[in-house]
């Protein structure tokens, strides 16, 4: 299907005025097609006839068509695919954690095991108390030292789950379920490894540094910030998409245009 430059051309709802075409949607941007006091007398010139007015191949009437407005909505990359929404992101980032979390757990639980039988046992006597009536038990000092081996299990397990999906084929298992994939800002190929790697660490900043006094205050704020960024942002970018020269896209076809 051909596409038709842009530029200025007669708007369709008014012959005096031009409107601009931007290669894919009419714009707001108009101009009169005669400007005021150049016009010239046609006192006694012989009728013309009527004009017909030449439009681009496939130009839609502005105003016209609902389906055309809904689009003007759908954010999409230079090179015309769209954009992922914050919700398919936000879903597909819970699916991923849900999964490095259930391959952790094994890999950890030499550490992880004492303190889940200290929390058990402490629920366990909560609720004793609670059914005879007696006081609640103190809570176990043990339960506030949670075993760091695991999240240094869980960080390993995220970066070489991720890595290896994103320069593989731009999902994670996530984000096959939602629909959505990474691609480089260049073209549509996932990304490199480097890239991968870079919006890993700053995707995963709290969990990195998280264990640092003062230092995971900073980085816990920064991680909702980044997160949140696509809701606002105009290419629907976080920091770590922006940082490593990526798109977050609907793996679905490009829509033809």
């Amino acid at each position: 299907m051909s596409e038709q430059a842009s530029g200025w051309y007669p708007d369709p709802n008014d012959p005096d005025t031009l409107r601009y075409w931007d290669g894919i949607l009419w714009t707001d941007r108009t101009m009169p097609r005669i400007k005021p006091g150049l016009e010239q007398s046609t006192l006694g010139a012989p009728p013309q006839p009527p004009v017909q007015h030449q439009y681009p191949q496939n130009m839609p009437y502005p105003g016209h068509h609902p389906a055309v407005q809904t689009r003007l909505m759908i954010a999409v990359t230079p090179d015309g695919q769209q954009l992922s929404g914050w919700w398919r992101r936000a879903a597909a980032f819970v699916i991923d954690n849900l999964i490095t979390f259930a391959i952790a757990v094994p890999l950890a639980w030499t550490w992880l095991s004492p303190w889940v039988e200290t929390y058990r046992d402490f629920i366990s006597d909560t609720l004793d108390a609670s059914r005879t009536g007696g006081s609640t038990p103190e809570v176990p000092s043990a339960l506030f030292d949670f075993p760091w081996q695991f999240g240094a299990v869980l960080v390993a397990v995220y970066f070489v789950y991720e890595v290896a999906l994103t320069t593989w084929r731009g999902q994670t298992v996530g984000k096959m379920i939602t629909g959505i994939k990474v691609r480089r800002e260049s073209d549509e190929r996932p990304p490199t490894l480097v890239a991968a790697i870079y919006r890993f660490v700053v995707k995963q900043v709290s969990s990195i540094f998280g264990m640092i006094p003062l230092v995971s205050l900073l980085v816990g704020v920064f991680q909702i910030v980044d997160y949140l960024r696509p809701l606002s942002d105009r290419m629907k970018q976080s920091f770590h998409d922006s940082w490593s020269q990526t798109y977050v896209v609907r793996s679905t076809k490009k829509p033809r245009r």
